[in-house]
């Protein structure tokens, strides 16, 4: 079994760091307490004047203090993720981990990366794409807050939704609210492992 973990709002804290800079950078007067994040594309919630200006600030102006800087979504999960790797280690059957990350482009690969480096990770794969379709070819199982690939999983994979404000119309058989929670259930790797072998 290999499990996909997603970085943007699973195990760094997306949303929250683009609104921040956002705030800091364009709209001084924005309250993101204020706003509904009813969809993971940010450009449909955050208002620019242009796609070409919503790229460039995602991708040039800021990519090292959005994807780079981002801290992980509980401040305790760097450490108890790779707790958890050493506790999986002992199993008969070790499921291989990677990271997975969607809309990946140009200098953000470079500050994900760094991202990851700086929380000592110690998962040694990792998948930046620009096509989200592609993160099903990577993974059996992939734990996600992204509704379209909530939505679209293929038939003989498994995807784990983290709740957010933005996935809730999204059902599936397993959801957490955090991944701090999934790593804390003992039982869902024989789960997974059960559901897959049907």
């Amino acid at each position: 079994m290999k499990i996909g973990i997603d970085l943007n709002d699973v195990y760094r804290a997306f949303t929250s760091q683009f609104a921040s800079y956002y705030k800091k950078n364009i709209d001084r007067t924005f309250n993101i307490d204020e706003v509904d994040v009813w969809t993971n594309d940010l450009s449909q919630i955050f208002h620019f004047d242009s796609r070409k200006e919503y790229l460039d600030f995602l991708y040039n102006d800021f990519p090292y203090e959005i994807f780079g800087c981002t801290p992980a979504m509980d401040k305790n999960l760097p450490a108890r993720l790779n707790d958890w790797i050493k506790e999986i280690s002992n199993l008969d059957e070790i499921p291989e981990l990677c990271f997975i990350s969607t809309k990946e482009y140009d200098k953000s690969i470079g500050a994900s990366y760094f991202c990851l480096s700086k929380h000592a990770t110690k998962i040694r794969e990792t998948h930046m794409l620009l096509d989200e379709n592609l993160a099903w070819e990577k993974c059996d199982v992939l734990i996600t807050a992204n509704p379209q690939l909530i939505n679209n999983t293929p038939d003989n994979k498994i995807v784990i939704k983290i709740n957010a404000s933005y996935n809730e119309e999204s059902e599936t058989e397993f959801e957490f609210a955090s991944l701090m929670d999934f790593l804390n259930d003992i039982d869902i790797l024989d789960k997974l492992n059960k559901k897959l072998n049907k």
